[in-house]
């Protein structure tokens, strides 16, 4: 007989839940009253992170790099309908590290959040990001950890000092690292119930956070790969064929950056990445990268030096440990996929020592990845735990003993931390700021501003810049990654109406007095490590000895053909060989005699170049040495003569007489004895 409906509900109401329904509704609760405690954990460090800082900045908004404003001013210029133009009337340039960063700072800056105004949303964004990368880091950490120690890995994340003083920077730093997490969070979760049915909604999350991963930061291609091969380990084929969504999205910030500007590379590869260094090649390189993994590995895990404010000192064996214990731990959990996608975070910190600034900003590049070597630190301390409760049951909860420690230790240098956040801040604004400011109230309004630290003094003074690094001024990164003396040449040829009218520099950056006039004004800032120098000033520009070293003093005549040293175009038309050169050989001279400048390159033992000669014509070579050296010269092969240093440091110009059977186009060599010498200036004259 059928059972009737309200016989049947009469019999459901008095029917106990299952011992199961009980156990998923109490972690529910648990869940959220972890989430929640989280939450109250962040607002209170951001509560105390402001106030801090408005206490020693005397209630200004401030933040604690000049490069949130590179972010701020490219979400300005977005917002006023010229994308990737930096400066007012300056060419479309791919300098935004991060596409959706400003996009979504636009926002803000439409509503009315203006100025320093902007720093309100970008911190709100900041800690809000925090709470999720600590809500993501436990999720992450769950079924390869007990529930206990995956949670207090996860607010390990507001004890470590790098993420807090990230979420207060106003960049990207922490937004990104949520992506980082949430993005693997999603990826295992997907492939541990690969075989159930999936929904579209967990199909199109898994597409979004993967494909737009890089247009966070570039780094995101990491999880992006990551998603590519979850969805390639999926047993459908509808699934595996949807990766090409994700590999779109990887090649979207090239393309915008094409379709806008008319190159497909950030600029920030070109001056910052030592794979485009002209001077670093082969082993060089991998010298280079290989130092910087070491420099990681032994002084800044160790919470030495750069590392020190935000990570304790003498824990070095310990992370070194981590990540093997991870992988061992993850297959002893049956959780190696999982296992897997947290150890490739965790060595997503290594792609920043590829970086010419890997050290700079606090370690910032590093920071995003934390997490991942957070989780590995607890299931250290996990595998730790599983091996003393072989010998004593009890023992199974030191892993949640051990992570609190881990993360108590990290919280001893929140002090530090925050104090630094604020004292950057308070820094940047008395410096950077305020030289912004300036320029807004005293320079006019048609002054272009040459600038090495872009962000600050573009964003307040509303002046186009002249960004002499090149990050967001079009054409101009390979010759600040060349050296002042390429730099200086490049001046040269570039028209005066396109050269600043101002600079606001570091002066012992910029590296090039020859240009810099009457000083207006400066900012001294001591003892503040975030900047690029304790006093920065503001000068009028003065080009009068461009071009002043063009010919020869010694030798009359219009030159054949001229190799101008430093000068990348004439060194390219005269396939001249770098050799051993290197950036900080790259350099301007001064004749104090003659009021002439010119670049060059130092520490030359060796030449290697063409150039058109005349025979029984002149060859004429620029040279100097801080010591007395002897350069011998040959063309073709055959010795011509030698060129003697007196090493008193001043220009020495030598002529030369080209032998009757060399003329043409002829390879030339010179060799030094005795010394190293600068190589400035090369002519090929006419007999006389």
């Amino acid at each position: 007989m059928t059972e009737t409906l309200p016989a049947a509900m009469s019999k459901a109401r008095s029917t106990p839940p299952s011992p199961r329904a009980f156990e998923s509704a109490s972690r529910r609760r648990a869940q959220r009253l972890g989430a929640g405690l989280l939450a109250i954990a962040t607002l209170m460090l951001a509560v105390a992170a402001t106030r801090l800082t408005l206490t020693e900045t005397g209630g200004h908004a401030a933040v604690p790099l000049d490069d949130t404003f590179i972010h701020f001013q490219f979400a300005k210029r977005l917002a006023q309908l010229a994308p990737f133009s930096y400066s007012p009337g300056a060419a479309p340039v791919p300098g935004a590290t991060s596409l959706l960063w400003p996009v979504t700072l636009a926002g803000f800056w439409s509503l009315g959040f203006r100025d320093a105004g902007l720093i309100w949303p970008a911190w709100a964004l900041g800690w809000l990001a925090l709470f999720g990368v600590a809500l993501e880091t436990w999720r992450l950490g769950r079924r390869l950890l007990p529930e206990g120690v995956a949670y207090v890995a996860g607010a390990s994340v507001l004890c470590f000092g790098g993420l807090v003083w990230g979420a207060g920077s106003g960049m990207e730093i922490v937004p990104f690292a949520w992506w980082l997490v949430l993005t693997a969070r999603v990826c295992v979760e997907w492939h541990e119930l690969r075989a159930v049915p999936a929904s579209k909604t967990a199909l199109s999350m898994l597409l979004l956070l993967g494909a737009l991963a890089p247009s966070v930061r570039p780094e995101g291609v990491l999880v992006s790969a990551i998603a590519c091969v979850t969805l390639l380990m999926a047993p459908r084929k509808c699934w595996r064929g949807s990766v090409v969504v994700i590999l779109l999205g990887v090649a979207l910030p090239s393309l915008i950056q094409l379709a806008f500007t008319g190159q497909a590379q950030s600029t920030t590869v070109a001056v910052k990445w030592l794979p485009r260094s002209p001077y670093l090649t082969g082993w060089d390189l991998v010298a280079a990268v290989l130092s910087n993994v070491r420099l990681f590995l032994d002084t800044l895990v160790d919470g030495q030096a750069w590392s020190a404010i935000f990570v304790p000192s003498g824990g070095r064996v310990i992370a070194w440990c981590a990540l093997p214990c991870l992988a061992v731990l993850g297959a002893l959990k049956r959780q190696s996929f999982r296992a897997t996608v947290i150890l490739l975070l965790a060595l997503g910190m290594l792609i920043p020592t590829t970086y010419d600034s890997f050290l700079w900003n606090r370690l910032r590049y590093l920071w995003p990845f934390a997490p991942a070597w957070l989780l590995a630190l607890a299931a250290t301390a996990q595998l730790v735990a599983q091996g003393a409760a072989r010998l004593n049951r009890r023992l199974f909860h030191l892993g949640f003993v051990l992570t609190a420690a881990g993360a108590v230790c990290f919280a001893g240098q929140l002090s530090w931390t925050l104090s630094d956040l604020a004292q950057s801040s308070d820094a940047i604004r008395r410096q950077q700021v305020a030289l912004g400011e300036w320029a807004a109230e005293h320079l006019p309004e048609d002054a272009r501003i040459g600038v090495n630290d872009t962000g600050a003094i573009a964003y307040f003074s509303n002046r186009p810049v002249f960004d002499v690094v090149g990050l967001t001024t079009a054409d101009e990164a390979k010759y600040w990654v060349a050296g002042a003396g390429s730099r200086f040449e490049h001046y040269e040829r570039v028209e005066r109406s396109r050269l600043p009218t101002h600079f606001i520099v570091y002066p012992s950056w910029m590296d090039m007095p020859e240009v810099l006039g009457d000083m207006l004004t400066y900012r001294t800032v001591p003892g503040a490590t975030i900047l690029g120098g304790t006093t920065k000033a503001a000068y009028v520009a003065d080009y009068s000895v461009l071009g002043s070293a063009a010919l020869p003093t010694l030798a009359r005549g219009n030159p054949l053909d001229v190799l101008d040293v430093a000068d990348l175009e004439s060194e390219a038309t005269h396939a001249y060989e770098l050799l051993d050169a290197q950036q900080r050989f790259n350099v301007v001279l001064s004749d104090p005699m003659s009021l002439r400048a010119d670049g060059g390159r130092s520490q030359r033992a060796h030449e290697r170049f063409s150039m058109e000669l005349r025979a029984g014509g002149r060859w004429v070579a620029r040279l100097t040495s801080d010591a007395a050296a002897e350069v011998e010269v040959r063309v073709g092969g055959e010795l011509i003569g030698s060129v003697q240093l007196t090493g008193t440091s001043r220009w020495h110009e030598a002529v030369l007489n080209v032998p009757a059977q060399l003329g043409g186009r002829q390879p030339v060599e010179l060799t030094a004895r005795r010394s190293r010498f600068t190589a400035l200036h090369y002519w090929s004259l006419p007999p006389e």
